[in-house]
């Protein structure tokens, strides 16, 4: 029988292993919280943050458990266990689609990035994102997870830093902030905050059901840690990002057009911090494009060492050359939508395998695939 409680360590290693996922230039960049929170002003940024925020405790926290209990050797096959054979054969080669383009988007944020701060030709940042991108995921796994560990952790603190110091250094901004919402034209990608909450924390699941099944076979002990490691996770998230949005909106008349505002911001309370942060800012787009991809590498070759995987990882760095000539803010308000209705799918197998059908794991045959392997 096993010891149901709660270890420290283990709660923060799961919630902490979901941040360091989801953590990078999507949301440090602020593009992203802008355009599901910030354009809804003060009160609707709340309610979608709220509802974001049960969405991401709970998905977290549940398949990082049902990740435990089944122990896959293909974690992938949790879209199986979720949304059964036929649409789950299709989700998971859905998943590293769409993770191709989110790593195109990062080499679009480099490219802003240079442009927008430095001033310099952006061919020139996604140039240096692709090599370095690359040259991480073909060194294999092992370093991978080194070299990306480290550096997620600073950019949630120095990120939620600009947000704590913009809304001290004009916390007036903030009250009228509803009101200068009403003369500027935020890029919001849907009607109503309830529902931009509720695609926030969907377009969020699609890429990271694989990862949390892997978290759970791999740290999870039990379920009370499964479940606070995914309120940990979740939570934390979803404060740092209200605290950025926060900060956005001190500034809204100053940043709804920019492709990196953060940055703005960051430079506004001092050129130094504004180089530091561009910095940072560059790591953490770094920290995103590497996972995707390795996981759409991995889709086709698990072997790090293999010929297909590494003629998988060139190929598709060349390619993300052309899908990343778009801009930064529009590959989002594309992408993430997309990646949001996919996830609605998921929540809706979720909840249907756990609640309505309530789907025992024994019941469950990982090696029950459409098709197999030869």
């Amino acid at each position: 029988m096993e010891e149901n409680r709660a270890k420290i360590g283990q709660v923060i290693a799961i919630g902490g292993a979901f941040m360091g996922f989801v953590i990078g230039s999507s949301f440090a960049s602020g593009q992203e919280c802008m355009q599901y929170f910030s354009g809804f002003g003060v009160a609707g940024s709340i309610g979608a943050g709220a509802i974001a925020l049960i969405l991401y405790a709970w998905f977290v926290s549940t398949i990082v458990e049902d990740g435990r209990y089944l122990k896959l050797n293909n974690s992938g096959k949790m879209f199986n266990f979720y949304l059964g054979k036929y649409l789950g054969f299709v989700m998971e080669w859905f998943t590293p689609i769409m993770l191709f383009f989110v790593y195109s988007m990062m080499i679009s944020g480099a490219g802003s990035t240079f442009e927008e701060y430095y001033g310099v030709n952006g061919n020139i940042g996604r140039a240096v994102m692709i090599i370095a991108s690359l040259g991480t995921v073909l060194l294999g796994l092992e370093k991978l997870v080194k070299i990306v560990g480290y550096i997620a952790p600073v950019l949630l603190v120095v990120t939620m830093f600009i947000g704590i110091l913009s809304i001290v250094n004009n916390p007036e901004g903030i009250a009228l902030a509803d009101q200068n919402l009403k003369t500027v034209q935020v890029n919001t990608n849907f009607n109503n905050w309830a529902l931009s909450g509720l695609m926030y924390g969907a377009y969020t699941v699609t890429g990271v059901v694989p990862y949390l099944a892997d978290i759970g076979k791999s740290t999870a002990t039990n379920r009370k840690n499964s479940i606070l490691g995914g309120l940990f996770g979740g939570g934390a998230f979803l404060i740092a990002v209200m605290i950025l949005n926060f900060g956005l909106l001190a500034n809204i008349t100053d940043v709804y057009n920019l492709e990196i505002p953060s940055l703005f911001v960051a430079a506004s309370i001092s050129p130094v911090f504004g180089h530091v942060f561009s910095v940072l800012l560059l790591l953490g787009i770094y920290t995103t494009a590497v996972p995707m991809l390795y996981t759409v590498c991995n889709k086709i070759s698990s072997d790090g060492k293999s010929r297909a995987y590494r003629i998988a990882a060139v190929v598709t760095a060349i390619v993300s050359i052309f899908g990343g000539q778009l801009s930064f803010s529009t590959m989002i308000s594309i992408i993430y939508p997309i990646s949001g209705y996919a996830g609605i799918v998921i929540f809706a197998g979720m909840i249907y395998t756990k609640y309505i059908r309530k789907k025992k794991y024994e019941d469950f045959d990982e090696a029950d695939v459409l098709i197999k392997k030869i």
